[in-house]
């Protein structure tokens, strides 16, 4: 931790003298308690972001060890799967739909109509050239 020249308690007890034409006491001593607070609450400050700078170099660290030994299972992070916990829906029944086996005549007549489309009522194929 850097040092300074002054502490809270050095600026409160700072004692300054006065001359004929110097600065009002009170005004003085008003500004010096508002830079006793400020450099109290910096002090506060300071201490605090220490230590958390050492608690994140530490958990850094304790990451680093765990990356470096990969092949190592930490059971006590990890989760175990409970299969009763978890609920699988029953799927909805889908409407059934009816398919039907045609006939062997239903066919022809089928093939027939298709005949007709493509070749024509006389079966020809080249009727129109």
């Amino acid at each position: 931790m850097p040092t300074y020249k002054l502490t809270p308690k050095d600026i409160y007890e700072a004692d300054f003298d006065t001359k004929m034409r110097g600065f009002d006491k009170e005004q003085v001593d008003e500004l010096l308690d508002d830079v006793i607070q400020d450099y109290e609450t910096f002090q506060t400050e300071v201490l605090r972001l220490q230590e958390e700078n050492e608690f994140l170099k530490k958990k850094i660290a304790e990451l680093e060890m765990q990356v470096s030994k990969p092949n190592q299972a930490n059971f006590d992070d990890t989760q175990r799967f409970e299969p009763n916990t978890f609920h699988i829906p029953t799927p909805t029944p889908k409407p059934k739909v009816e398919v039907r086996n045609p006939s062997n005549f239903e066919l022809l007549k089928r093939i027939n109509r298709l005949e007709q489309a493509v070749f024509g009522k006389n079966g020809l194929a080249n009727e129109g050239e």
